[in-house]
């Protein structure tokens, strides 16, 4: 189907389209109205999400959760009568309004915003179903990984997977969190609005608090970007973390960091191509870089612990 065409399901008559080249995972593109409106017509990678329709149904309970909410948006699908998508040549298609930066989100408004959606979505019901089969389970990545590494050592992952089964026991609440926390998805405005839904899931709040702290250390660690952040995450959350949850956010980091690196190892050795914009070589040199980055938190332990207890304390 004409990706022009796909827009009027939605009611809107577009003039151009734009292919946008941002994200590993979906095709986006950028469309402009008759009235020079801008809207975002994104794709869902039905190879990744096997549950499109669970995907979208979160989304419109997010959308509710978040109504009211003064703190933070969220984008607001459109609907093709009464859903959020349509089905299009055998894809999953949906469109919201383009939302236009007001500058360059910083570390704190990156932890503002996610804690601020932790907290919003507080009480959501989701379904139970993760939006990606095995998402963030360490235990199945760290599985894949030892069936594709026949001579390939990964005895650090298994020694990091033994680590996070003590440290995240079943007395750890869950939350329903982003599930992709990084600086990318959050715009400023006059509110943050935060986006990019397609994973939210029931998770540790360690988990989004981990994926940023990886996301803004990407040239190394920056601990006063750190700081900053885990600022932002602790007034956003107001409070509705335990302190056996916050003992958690500093593995939180390790878990995400580590996990990470093993997605991109074993796109490495199985060339199964979860990260679709990525070579075999390239998905090697990501892993690599993610391990010194793991050793570098690993080694900065006390730091990062004393950052994340004088915001949370």
């Amino acid at each position: 189907m004409n990706i022009d065409k796909i827009s009027e399901h939605f009611g809107i008559a577009a003039l151009s389209s734009e292919r946008l080249d941002e994200g590993h995972i979906n095709r986006t593109f950028l469309l402009t109205d008759g009235n020079g409106e801008r809207y975002i017509l994104q794709s869902l990678n039905g190879n990744i999400f096997r549950r499109p329709e669970t995907v979208m149904q979160n989304i419109s309970a997010a959308e509710a959760a978040l109504s009211g909410c003064d703190k933070i948006n969220i984008p607001r699908y459109l609907l093709s009568g009464d859903k959020n998508y349509i089905t299009a040549d055998g894809e999953i298609w949906r469109m919201y309004r383009y939302t236009e930066k007001c500058g360059d989100v910083d570390s704190y408004g990156t932890g503002f915003a996610f804690g601020s959606f932790i907290k919003a979505m507080d009480g959501c019901k989701l379904a139970p179903e993760p939006p990606i089969e095995n998402f963030h389970s360490f235990k199945a990545y760290l599985s894949r990984l030892k069936n594709a590494a026949a001579n390939t050592d990964i005895s650090r992952f298994t020694k990091l997977g033994e680590y996070l089964d003590k440290v995240f026991t079943d007395d750890i609440p869950k939350h329903i969190i982003h599930g992709d926390a990084k600086t990318a998805n959050v715009i400023t405005g006059h509110k943050y609005t935060v986006i990019d839904l397609d994973t939210i899931m029931y998770g540790y709040a360690a988990l989004d608090y981990g994926d940023m702290v990886r996301s803004v250390c990407g040239g190394g660690i920056d601990l006063q970007a750190v700081h900053d952040l885990t600022k932002g995450f602790a007034e956003g959350l107001g409070g509705i973390l335990t302190k056996k949850e916050n003992a958690t956010l500093f593995s939180g980091i390790l878990w995400v960091t580590g996990e990470l690196a093993m997605r991109y190892m074993t796109d490495y050795l199985t060339n199964e191509g979860y990260f679709t914009d990525k070579t075999p070589e390239q998905c090697l040199e990501r892993a690599e870089t993610l391990c010194k980055l793991l050793d570098s938190f690993q080694d900065m332990e006390n730091d990062l612990k004393c950052l994340i207890y004088d915001s949370f304390r």
